[in-house]
């Protein structure tokens, strides 16, 4: 898992800020934004609190869906990943290494990426996801054969993949 991790921020750094969406600023006031949720734990405390008030004990049983969205049919496994959501779309990773972006107001699937596993994989336990990480204008995620895809946030095109070496 560390490779892992050292392989996602090499990559992060070698894509370069010239064309930034979410900056390094961005990623490290994630505890406090209201709007966005940039990194897995909504912040490097990983706390997973929002200092929104809207939300409280005394309304909290007036909550009602506004929509719901599958991950995808025959294709559909457990699900443990933490969304992102910058600029009103939610980046979430589902089973069998694909991404989603969806539209957080409708719902609306934007696109979808999946990522091709070769055949014969054998997974040793299940083909979840456990998400993604978005920089600059590139969202990324590991897949289940051990590569690093990074797609173009807004349109779901690949821009490069990479295996972990």
């Amino acid at each position: 898992m560390s490779r892992f991790i050292i392989a996602v921020a090499a990559a992060l750094c070698a894509t370069g800020a010239a064309q930034a969406q979410v900056t390094e600023a961005d990623l490290a006031a994630d505890a406090a934004s209201t709007g966005d949720v940039l990194t897995n734990g909504m912040g490097r405390d990983l706390q997973r609190h929002s200092p929104l008030t809207t939300l409280n004990r005394e309304n909290v049983a007036n909550l009602v869906p506004a929509w719901a969205f599958s991950l995808g049919g025959e294709k559909q496994r457990g699900q443990e990943t933490q969304p992102l959501v910058h600029d009103g779309i939610m980046y979430i990773t589902g089973s069998y290494s694909r991404m989603y972006a969806i539209d957080v107001r409708t719902g609306k699937e934007l696109w979808q990426y999946d990522a091709r596993l070769p055949e014969g994989i054998l997974p040793c336990c299940d083909v979840i996801n456990r998400g993604a990480a978005i920089w600059g204008d590139k969202v990324y995620f590991g897949t289940l054969d051990a590569r690093i895809v990074a797609l173009n946030a807004e349109t779901g095109d690949l821009v490069w993949t990479r295996p972990v070496i």
